[in-house]
């Protein structure tokens, strides 16, 4: 019984993001059309997006994780400097990686969207919302880290 009560409370959250999901899309359909300007912001919106697909949701998780509750069984104090240590060294790593990626960023956005370069405009407005929402990935990736040491 209580699995198929946990897969119906996850299936009803998954059905609610979709939903969700869906009313963004038609949102940003309205507000943005179907210009530069969503182009730009679908640009800026992938980078971080890519990035944490990559690194945060399932990597982080699939190793952490195994080698956190290792380290819970040798004793409370070594596993909470294992995840300091981790903490700190993922914070570091990718306080840098932001700072890096935000001084190179025209360089960053032509590769990942050469179609961009011909149109200085649209690669300007790219550049400047990939500045804006680049950040994010470093504070969902700390978020992630704080909540699996809170588990």
């Amino acid at each position: 019984m209580n699995l198929l009560k946990s897969t119906g409370t996850f299936g009803f959250y998954t059905i609610i993001s979709r939903l969700l999901g869906y009313l963004r899309d038609i949102l940003i359909a309205i507000f943005l059309g179907t210009g530069m300007l969503a182009d730009a912001f679908f640009v800026a919106f992938r980078i971080p997006n890519t990035f944490r697909r990559l690194f945060a949701e399932g990597t982080f998780n699939a190793a952490f994780v195994p080698s956190y509750s290792s380290e819970i069984t040798k004793g409370k104090k070594q596993s909470n400097k294992f995840a300091n240590d981790i903490f700190n060294l993922l914070f570091l790593g990718l306080l840098f990686l932001t700072i890096i990626i935000e001084i190179f960023m025209p360089a960053f956005v032509s590769i990942i969207a050469p179609g961009f370069v011909d149109d200085f405009e649209k690669m300007e407005i790219a550049i400047n919302l990939t500045r804006i929402t680049f950040p994010f990935l470093f504070f969902i990736y700390s978020t992630q880290v704080l909540c699996n040491l809170l588990i």
